[in-house]
């Protein structure tokens, strides 16, 4: 486990994302994981950062990530989503063991720690998921996650198909033993894939096992037309009503894509409160389609923004999806449609209120923990600037980020994350990939 300072960061441009968008250049002490003071800060600590030559914001949230997917970069490119599951993606996963499940959950955590990442909502496959939780505890990311449930049998593959008592009976045992680790740290979400894969019984099963414990629900909800015409074919209901129908609505419910959404679906979105993580690179990438981003923001949606997983991205890099969230919905709705500032919202304060963690994480404030990364400020394609918001959100990339700190807890400094060997883990992760290929090849 890493170890918790106390810490100062020394003369930074401090963009706060408080409720009155405060702008200052100044120090921000963090004392037992979180924040204590904010501005001129006299007291000395066991260490401190210069920071002059950095922005300082919010930590990143990630509202929809596979780690279990980064060892499958690249090899699923340009295929739409249902082709790109069923060839491509489920033989992967279900060729995985534990060695390679460990090396592409370390290879992802890698990825956004280095790019600015310190929360993340993760759906996992269906085994192996103690591999992720151990490889998160290791790293000292906030995550919330969750094995992937599919029992369906008719749209399983047979090497991925459980029953539906042994999927709720290991997502009982994970959730029992990882939910609220290292002072909640690490939380639990109960993850069917989407409704495609699972049996009602299954979806009723986990919305209630969930809501007895209080631990988050996350599933894959209308990402896509094919998804939806297997739902409304199968029940007879749209997929968004589908899923209300099995408790898979409501503030604890955070529900991927959500593209395809007709105007009563929309508003029952509305009215349960339930939120949404608008992933823009995977959807256009698998040719899914563009949420109707705008619309969910004009009426109070939480929405935050995902990378969804490095197989359809290829990229964890959440900049490159704030820079996306704020340019894909220009041509149609106007140059001035939504601001860089909503946008950096969507990546902090408004991706933890999709997690309900808003009381925790996704601003720099005294009384939060401690999730902060540091930007440069002197690149020389982010210079000069006008306005932060439009640096952060236009020319602001993940390799600018040259600070990550979790509940007080430096984990990269410099670019530099001291717990994990890099070129081992890409070593490692390229060599798990061949033995992962050639067990396909077996089959």
């Amino acid at each position: 486990m890493l170890r918790r300072e106390d810490i100062i960061l020394r003369g930074g441009l401090i963009v706060t994302m408080n409720p009155r968008g405060d702008v200052l250049r100044g120090d921000v002490l963090i004392q037992n994981g979180r924040i204590t003071q904010i501005g001129k800060v006299t007291d000395k600590a066991t260490h401190e950062i210069d920071c002059r030559n950095l922005v300082l914001l919010p930590g990143l949230v990630q509202t929809h990530v596979h780690l279990c997917q980064t060892l499958f970069r690249g090899q699923a490119d340009d295929l739409s989503l249902l082709d790109w599951l069923q060839k491509r993606i489920f033989p992967l996963e279900a060729s995985l063991d534990p060695a390679a499940m460990r090396i592409s959950a370390r290879l992802g955590i890698t990825e956004l720690i280095k790019s600015g990442t310190t929360t993340i909502l993760d759906m996992g496959s269906v085994r192996y998921y103690d591999v992720i939780f151990e490889e998160l505890e290791h790293s000292g990311l906030r995550a919330i996650g969750g094995k992937c449930m599919m029992d369906l049998e008719e749209t399983t593959p047979k090497e991925l198909l459980e029953t539906t008592k042994q999927s709720l009976e290991e997502t009982e045992r994970l959730a029992k033993m990882w939910h609220g680790c290292d002072d909640g740290r690490l939380r639990y979400a109960v993850s069917p894939r989407f409704a495609v894969s699972c049996t009602q019984a299954l979806l009723k099963d986990a919305a209630s096992l969930a809501r007895e414990n209080g631990y988050l629900l996350h599933t894959h909800a209308s990402e896509s037309r094919d998804e939806i015409a297997i739902i409304e074919k199968r029940v007879k209901l749209s997929n968004i009503h589908y899923l209300h129908q099995n408790g898979f609505t409501g503030r604890d419910v955070t529900l991927a894509h959500c593209i395809w959404l007709g105007g009563m679906e929309k508003q029952l979105i509305v009215d349960t409160n339930t939120a949404v993580a608008h992933c823009p690179s995977s959807n256009l990438k698998l040719a899914s389609g563009i949420a109707p981003l705008l619309d969910y923001i004009s009426r109070n949606v939480r929405v935050g923004l995902g990378a969804d997983g490095a197989a359809c991205n290829n990229n964890l890099d959440l900049f490159i999806e704030m820079r996306l969230a704020a340019l894909i919905h220009k041509p149609r709705y106007g140059a001035n449609a939504i601001t860089a500032e909503q946008v950096v919202k969507l990546a902090t304060i408004e991706g933890a209120k999709a997690l309900n963690l808003d009381h925790e994480i996704g601003s720099i404030e005294v009384g939060k923990k401690a999730d902060i990364i540091g930007v440069v400020d002197l690149a020389v394609h982010s210079q000069p600037r006008r306005d932060i918001y439009g640096q952060l959100v236009y020319a602001t990339m993940g390799r600018d980020v040259m600070l990550n700190i979790v509940d007080g807890r430096v984990l990269m400094e410099n670019r530099e994350i001291p717990h994990i060997d890099e070129e081992k883990t890409v070593h490692t992760a390229r060599e798990e990939l061949k033995k992962l290929i050639l067990r396909i090849a077996k089959k």
